[in-house]
């Protein structure tokens, strides 16, 4: 199946071994060290400016070569990945909060309603009157309705910055829904859980700021992800570690029982985690990696 990254159609399966294959590894791979890193991207990977410190990719590298196995787990869908990861030391993804999980190459995992279904859930959202933007794995979708909201405004700028903004029409069958983000007050969010559920394809809401929710299919997380990973390649929850700074991240971080908080973290992520490191641009990855020896 092929789906759309950075305005590409591309085959899944396909990129994701190039990009394993495209790693050159330096010294002995030690197959005995099966501990499993997990990382969130915005604001752990990525400062919180969006930006990439120097410290990341040599930490990943040499973390990878003494043995761990290193793990993209982050609220972006497929078309959202940043291809300032390529190349990247990275043995998996899981994508979407759990709803896609990559494991060199091969798909673990993928959800996606079908056109059909995708339009009675739009339905919902248009009743409720939700502005939103639909995170797909095939692109970014934004139904002209909500086109004049600031927050869709601006995320559309950012989707059509990376070629994957796409505009709801009934007919397109690659509108597939997975999550959204959408911008409502609570009230309109209970009602929303109340009528997913109803015609049986039941969504659950992630706060992430005033107003501001992700909307994920229900059974589905970030921490979810990491069991289904870790049984399927045979690895101890004892030997996985998470790294992240948001909310969409507490499932993640409350699940493993080495939890690192990056020194941007909302408070109530601190709270749950085992460490607290510094900020990603003050080399906090890299940090986090040295106290707990895993480099």
């Amino acid at each position: 199946m092929t789906h759309l990254f950075y305005g590409k159609k591309l085959n899944v399966e396909l990129v994701f071994k190039n990009r394993i294959a495209g790693y050159k590894y330096e010294g002995k791979f030690n197959m005995e060290k099966k501990s499993l890193l997990f990382f969130d991207i915005d604001g752990t990977i990525f400062d919180d400016q969006r930006q990439l410190p120097k410290s990341v990719r040599p930490a990943m590298e040499e973390a990878r070569n003494k043995g761990c196995q290193l793990v993209i787990n982050t609220g972006r869908t497929l078309c959202q990945i940043d291809r300032r990861l390529d190349g990247f030391p990275l043995d998996g993804w899981i994508m979407g909060c759990g709803t896609r999980i990559i494991y060199h190459g091969e798909t673990i995992q993928s959800m996606e309603y079908d056109l059909k279904s995708s339009l009675k859930l739009r339905k919902i959202f248009f009743d409720l009157k939700i502005p939103l933007v639909y995170e797909c794995d095939t692109g970014m979708y934004f139904d002209p309705d909500f086109s004049s909201h600031p927050d869709v405004k601006r995320l559309r700028k950012w989707s059509e910055e990376r070629e994957i903004y796409r505009e709801i029409t009934e007919s397109d069958a690659d509108f597939r829904a997975v999550k959204m983000f959408c911008f409502t007050p609570e009230a309109s969010i209970k009602a929303l859980e109340k009528l997913s559920a109803q015609i049986g394809m039941p969504y659950t809401a992630i706060k992430r700021g005033p107003d501001t929710w992700e909307v994920v299919p229900e059974g589905y997380s970030k921490g979810r992800g990491i069991d289904i990973l870790r049984q399927r390649i045979g690895v101890e929850l004892e030997d996985c570690y998470a790294f992240g700074d948001s909310t969409n991240d507490l499932s993640m971080l409350q699940h493993v029982p080495h939890s690192i908080a990056m020194g941007n973290a909302a408070p109530e992520v601190k709270s749950v985690c085992s460490y607290v490191t510094d900020l990603p641009e003050n080399d906090g990855i890299e940090k986090a990696m040295r106290h707990f020896w895993l480099i």
